[in-house]
């Protein structure tokens, strides 16, 4: 699969949305990421990299968020392991085919993500994991290369089931796990504007940081792409976390 940049956005494939405060949100930015089939060169999927007033809005969403309570909380991860493991065979796919491995990977990516989510019940069973259900905690979440799946669970749940929110930037390579994946918690139980979903360049990344509703930042990725974030981060003034796979 071949990736690339273009300014005019062709009409042979739809854009992605973003996902803003548990809705879709379709953006006409003057670039797109190109996602295409390494064999056919066929283009599979625009990706909108918009700038940083609208990836802001969802920024403000998520500050402005009210948590879940702990019964919601139970209820929403319960529901969600049934839904992911009804839609195994879809998430597999997707993850498959936008990170260019077999579907064997994909399957390992899901299988990954949804050990995540029961560890998360198991820990919130056990008292370990202690929703608040206020807002204003928001984080941002960047996520790297591979997994996409796994990469937003393991970025956005723990977040939300500690009550907190997040606006999740996934690879601009594979988008689309990360966008059914907010839909879908949407459809389990999670309150509008917990998880936003964006797709943005670095640049832009780094001026979220910078947004006032952001309290701190969180990564999933390859070490040499982590390492990147984690030298522009000794320069930030909010706490920077890498998660590891």
């Amino acid at each position: 699969m071949m990736t690339g940049c273009c300014t005019l956005p062709p009409r042979e494939a739809p854009a992605i949305p973003l996902w803003i405060n548990g809705r879709p949100v379709l953006a006409m930015p003057t670039m797109f990421h190109e996602i295409r089939e390494a064999a056919t060169q066929r283009l599979i999927r625009r990706v909108p990299m918009v700038d940083q007033v609208l990836a802001a809005t969802a920024v403000v969403n998520a500050s402005q968020a009210q948590g879940l309570s702990p019964e919601a909380t139970r209820s929403f991860l319960d529901s969600l392991v049934v839904a992911l493991e009804e839609l195994a065979a879809h998430f597999a796919g997707l993850s498959a085919v936008e990170t260019q491995t077999h579907l064997e990977s994909g399957k390992a990516d899901v299988a990954n993500a949804i050990a995540s989510v029961q560890t998360l019940i198991t820990q919130c069973a056990s008292g370990s994991v202690s929703p608040n259900n206020g807002a204003g905690q928001s984080t941002l979440a960047l996520a790297g290369p591979g997994m996409p799946l796994s990469a937003a669970i393991r970025l956005v749940l723990p977040v939300v089931t500690s009550g907190g929110a997040v606006t999740l930037v996934p690879d601009a390579d594979a988008p689309s796990c990360a966008l059914a994946l907010a839909e879908l918690c949407g459809q389990c139980g999670l309150t509008d504007g917990l998880f936003n979903v964006v797709y943005v360049q670095d640049p832009v990344a780094l001026a979220l940081v910078q947004e006032s509703g952001v309290s701190q930042v969180r990564l999933f990725g390859p070490s040499a792409w982590a390492q990147r974030w984690q030298a522009a981060a000794l320069n930030w003034a909010i706490p920077c976390e890498l998660v590891l796979a």
